[in-house]
């Protein structure tokens, strides 16, 4: 599947919109600047000539241009099964879990703190699952080991027990530095290449905080890629008018991304937004409705713009249960997600309550609506021996198709098959207990789990890996 080959994206800004939106970007950076509390950041700031105010960076509209022409605009992400490496720029999105939910959501007992089990199952669900190209990070937060040694735990985990790309910790300067150390042990020394990512959101309005800095320099200084990626709640921390959000937006990422460029020209950067509205009823975060969606296609068209690889969110929904609310949600936003382009999908799969749970069911069925979605964008292939004439004319007008070699050569392969969505007729349905979608995702991750066998990884690998983990929380 190669997105590139589309005529058209779902584009809602025209070129005069978004040069207004980079207009106004330019303005607020020069004008009213971006937070950087951090004196190593301020210093490589005004070390390139940037304007300082306190803790404030003031950036030129030329900074930024020039600053962002090294970025390459497609990479590599290497595995530990070269197999499973992924390319981020190419035309074909990347899918990724869900990402730092604090509660898990259990069929049986509702939602509940995971555990380091839970955990280390959720990783071997990514491993399994068809539709997943990463390991992902922090998809459920386990609350029965101290909150200093989670994120080392964690990202120890999920290069054990999956093979796939991994997303690094950005925990500030020990979740960055214990990443990487993570990682040359992993593949054998120095990285020479792009191993991971990691996950960078500003402040907002207009800032970054100190853990995110650390992190973002620590990853730069090491030439690993960097997703930085805002979610702004228009009304609460942005403006409530979208392209004010779009124009806020864009500044604090682009500052971000110009600090990692000046301390590191060439560090491989995912342009991000999970930005959305605020309920203005209740407060709260909303991330099912369709201003996320028109967020997401907007923000991919200013990707484009600047040359970047783009992120975006992916199968989201404010239900709290997988319910047809989070099934029409979700589905949405995926769609608006891979017809606008991106890149790379964050949250692909599993997201319950507008971020704030993770569910394995939901895991499950997430995975599924990519494979179809992967199969939708693969469009119809058109060809004499597609066209099918020959078989048409052979059947005529008083047969059937279904014993044609045409057919049988085909009916394994030509068409989608689901894993869990129902197409049994309803009579049978009903004698076979009438199970609902949620059933059917909790038998198939159970299922998968039983017949699971873990992806092989050298046995002194496996045991340096664990002795640094042992080391690092001793000292923590």
């Amino acid at each position: 599947m190669n997105l590139s080959k589309l005529n058209h994206w779902c584009e809602f800004l025209s070129a005069t919109d978004i040069q207004a939106i980079h207009d106004t970007s330019m303005k607020l950076l020069s004008e009213i600047g971006i937070r950087f509390p951090n004196k190593e950041a301020l210093t490589v700031f005004e070390k390139h000539g940037a304007k300082i105010d306190g803790q404030t960076v003031y950036l030129t509209e030329s900074q930024v241009m020039n600053s962002i022409e090294s970025i390459p605009d497609q990479f590599t992400i290497s595995a530990r099964n070269p197999d499973r490496n992924v390319i981020i720029g190419d035309g074909t999105p990347v899918f990724a879990p869900g990402l730092g939910a604090p509660f898990l959501i259990d069929q049986d007992v509702g939602k509940r703190s995971a555990t380091m089990d839970d955990y280390r199952d959720l990783v071997r669900l990514a491993q399994a699952l068809p539709n997943q190209d990463m390991s992902g990070h922090q998809m459920a937060m386990p609350g029965d080991i101290p909150p200093r040694v989670a994120h080392l735990a964690m990202v120890h985990t999920g290069i054990v027990y999956s093979d796939k790309p991994f997303i690094g910790s950005t925990d500030g300067t020990e979740g960055a530095n214990h990443t990487l150390e993570l990682a040359k042990i992993l593949f054998g020394g120095a990285l020479s290449q792009p191993v991971t990512v990691g996950v960078i959101n500003p402040l907002s309005p207009l800032g970054y905080s100190p853990d995110m800095i650390e992190a973002l320099m620590i990853y730069a200084k090491a030439g690993q890629p960097l997703l930085i990626s805002t979610l702004i709640m228009a009304g609460s921390t942005g403006p409530i008018t979208l392209a004010g959000v779009l124009a806020q937006q864009n500044a604090e990422i682009l500052a971000g991304i110009i600090l990692a460029q000046l301390i590191k020209p060439g560090t491989p950067i995912i342009y991000g937004s999970t930005s959305t509205n605020t309920d203005m009823r209740t407060g709260a975060l909303s991330i099912g409705g369709p201003e996320l969606s028109l967020c997401i296609s907007a923000h991919t068209q200013l990707a484009r713009f600047y040359g970047l690889p783009s992120r975006g969110g992916g199968a989201l929904t404010d239900s709290n249960t997988t319910d047809a609310q989070a099934g029409l949600e979700s589905m949405f936003s995926l769609l608006t997600t891979i017809n606008s382009g991106i890149d790379f999908v964050l949250h692909s799969a599993g997201i319950l309550s507008s971020y704030m749970a993770f569910s394995r069911e939901k895991f499950v069925l997430d995975d599924e609506m990519i494979g179809m979605l992967k199969k939708f964008m693969q469009g119809i292939k058109v060809s004499p021996e597609t066209l099918g004439y020959d078989v048409i004319a052979n059947v005529g007008q008083n047969g059937h198709f279904l014993e044609e070699d045409h057919t049988l050569e085909r009916c394994q392969s030509e068409f989608w098959q689901p894993d869990v969505v129902n197409r049994l007729d309803l009579a049978t349905w009903m004698s076979n207990g009438k199970e609902d979608a949620a059933a059917r995702a909790k038998r198939r991750w159970i299922d998968i789990l039983g017949n699971h066998q873990d992806p092989h990884l050298e046995n002194l690998i496996i045991r340096q890996l664990q002795a640094y983990v042992d080391e690092k929380t001793l000292a923590l």
